[in-house]
């Protein structure tokens, strides 16, 4: 498998970011829904988990994203529906792609706006740069969590749309990301 995109195909490196951000984005969401369902004293090790998901994301997101502007994608599949279904998909990529770099920093301040530090990867943590603020940080914690929803509809609409160019189209799609795919 070669290493950089094609006209045709995407590389193992794309590949790989693509799958990587795919498994912690659920990740992050399922923990953030479940922290809040842990018992306290275990919810400080939930959080610190949910933290280092949703960090380990905005770096392999950023990482992404680099590579897609350092080498960028293949062209599109045609359809018979037309190219407004290209620029339909370039939109949901747009904004997945900033849902996923707002929803960390919303994180981020959330957890400065309560007053805390933010636990990073359980190694150390980040002291706060300002006091506690109840009404910054519930507001910060419900655009947070209101992103966190919208980006997994998006990233169904995204894997809804592949499997229908896969199953239904019939094109090639599907199949440039998924390696072994016949």
């Amino acid at each position: 498998m070669r290493i950089r995109n094609s006209a045709k195909t995407y590389g193992s490196i794309a590949i790989g970011l693509h799958w990587i951000v795919a498994v912690l984005v659920p990740a992050a969401w399922i923990s953030g829904h479940l922290g809040d369902m842990l018992p306290r004293n275990a919810h400080d090790m939930g959080l610190m988990m949910h933290a280092s998901l949703g960090l380990s994301m905005l770096g392999f997101a950023l990482a992404r994203l680099a590579w897609r502007l350092a080498d960028p994608p293949p062209v599109p599949e045609a359809t018979k529906f037309g190219s407004w279904t290209v620029h339909a998909g370039e939109i949901v990529h747009l904004l997945i792609y900033g849902i996923m770099f707002a929803i960390p920093v919303l994180g981020i301040l959330t957890q400065f706006a309560r007053g805390y530090g933010l636990p990073v990867f359980g190694l150390f943590e980040i002291a706060s740069p300002w006091v506690g603020d109840r009404g910054f940080a519930h507001d910060m914690k419900e655009m947070h969590e209101a992103l966190a929803n919208g980006l997994m509809i998006l990233i169904a609409l995204h894997a809804g749309a592949a499997l229908l160019h896969h199953y239904w189209l019939h094109d090639r799609t599907l199949k440039r990301m998924v390696p072994g795919l016949r």
